[in-house]
């Protein structure tokens, strides 16, 4: 998985207790969201705070499953199975919004017929995290989709996401029709292994940048900030 297991290497995070993170891993394989749920339960009783959840127990079992995957030790159809319990479980370690409104609108989703949601759900929580207003449309998401969100919300910045390369590709009808609706300024960036790949397919999409980790959107996410306030100061 080219997402980093933790948003900040240098980040102090609580100690998870020995084997519940492989507990979580499980419950996602197996899909069994009420074990994965019992697994966050036991783990914030042991000490763990809930802004901590996210790092410390969540962040590792997903880099597990995506290294599962990675490695073929599970199949695709395991795999997608797997990331909609870990989707469903995400609320239970999402941490308390500490962070001020940045007052910056993402709408973010994966590209229609691909159902990799494991990337994304990492990268909407570091978002939602750190402050920005993230509107998720999910998996499976047509680009007339993405331009119906970014009216609705004015959002300036779109993330698409795409793990395989038909996806990938399909990026560029998404930058098509925000340029076709007079949305160019919209920011529209790219995430998945075939973008990490191929640094040109992105350029060939129209896409602004790539993002490989949480920590790199929130740096990027920091830079489109600063720019669009300048934009607005004149």
């Amino acid at each position: 998985m080219a997402c980093g297991a933790r948003r900040d290497d240098a980040k102090e995070v609580e100690r998870v207790p020995d084997g519940e993170i492989e507990r979580l891993y499980r419950a996602f394989v197996e899909t069994d969201p009420a074990t994965a749920i019992r697994v966050v339960e036991q783990v914030r009783s042991s000490g763990v705070a809930q802004a901590e959840l996210f790092d410390a127990l969540y962040v590792p079992a997903l880099a597990m499953l995506g290294d599962a995957w990675a490695r073929r030790e599970i199949d695709e159809l395991s795999f997608t199975q797997a990331a909609v319990v870990a989707e469903q479980v995400s609320s239970f370690v999402m941490p308390p919004l500490a962070r001020p409104d940045t007052g910056v609108s993402v709408v973010l989703g994966v590209m229609h017929r691909d159902h990799h949601s494991v990337m994304k759900n990492i990268i909407a929580g570091a978002l939602k995290e750190a402050g920005y207003r993230v509107f998720d449309l999910g998996i499976d998401v047509r680009a007339s989709d993405f331009l119906e969100r970014v009216e609705e919300t004015g959002a300036r910045v779109v993330v698409a996401f795409a793990e395989m390369l038909a996806t990938a590709r399909a990026v560029a009808g998404v930058r098509d029709l925000l340029d076709a609706e007079g949305r160019s300024e919209v920011v529209l960036l790219v995430c998945g292994g075939p973008f990490a790949a191929d640094p040109s397919l992105a350029r060939s999409v129209g896409a602004n940048g790539v993002i490989s980790s949480a920590q790199g959107a929130l740096d990027v996410l920091e830079r489109v900030r600063r720019d669009l306030l300048e934009k607005e100061a004149g």
